[in-house]
Formats: structure tokens, sequence, C-alpha cells
């Protein structure tokens, strides 16, 4: 029998393992947002943000406004990276182009069917609809 407070506490019972995959282990992830002023600029951030709040041991987040360093450093401690885009302008992937660097995983938020309209355009049901694909990604 195992001292108590010497169980994982990341996991549920009955729950599988998000952190498994085929080679054992599941690479955490970056989730580099185009962080813009259009509503799905926003939503990019406000989605990896909330993601990487809910689930701070699997993904981080890092605005592409502020450049890459973040992703410089995620990629030295193993991190798979996820370029977030928020429509067809694709500032996220122009800032890791600019640097010379690659994204493992491309999403674009407009391909999700959410309609890039004025700034304000910020639903919730949007933000959780990237963050389910942002999962299976």
């Amino acid at each position: 029998m195992k001292p108590a407070g010497t169980e994982p506490t990341d996991s549920l019972p009955g729950k599988p393992d998000e952190t498994e995959k085929i080679s054992g282990k599941r690479k955490n992830t970056l989730i580099f947002a185009c962080s813009g002023l259009s509503n799905t600029g926003k939503l990019t951030m406000q989605a990896a943000s909330a993601l990487a709040f809910r689930r701070p041991d699997l993904y981080r987040a890092a605005a592409a406004h502020k450049g890459v360093d973040a992703v410089e450093d995620a990629l030295s401690d193993g991190f798979k990276i996820l370029a977030l885009d928020g429509c067809t302008d694709r500032c996220a992937t122009k800032k890791l182009d600019e640097a010379g660097l690659k994204a493992d995983v491309y999403l674009m938020v407009t391909e999700l069917g959410i309609e890039k309209t004025k700034p304000s355009d910020l639903k919730p049901e949007y933000i959780e609809k990237i963050i389910r694909v942002i999962k299976d990604s």
C-alpha cells in the first residue's frame, strides 16, 4: 500500500491518461497564438490561455506579437509547437517563418467555421470549439 499523498494528482480514476501516446508519453505543447486585434485573433489567445490554465502539465501559451523567445525555450524543453492563427493573415506562422522556425501543427480559426467579424465577437462557445480542436491535434 502506498502512503497517502503519493498518488499522482493529474489523472482522475476512470479517465484515460492524456499524457500517454504511442511512444509512451505525450509531448507537452506550446500554443503559439496569433493574438491579433480581430475577433479571431483575440480568440486564439483566449483559447490558448484557457487551455494552459486548465492543463498546465500539458500546455503553455505564448503570444506571437511578443516574439519567438518562448518558442525557442519550448523547443529546447522538448515541446511540440502548435501555431494557432486567427485568419489567412497567418500572423503566428509568419513570426515563426521569420525566425526560421517551423511548427509541428498549424491551425487556423477561420477554417473551423468561425467567421472573422467585429473585435467584440468573442463567444465562449468559440473558445471551447478551438480548445477541442487543439486537444485533438
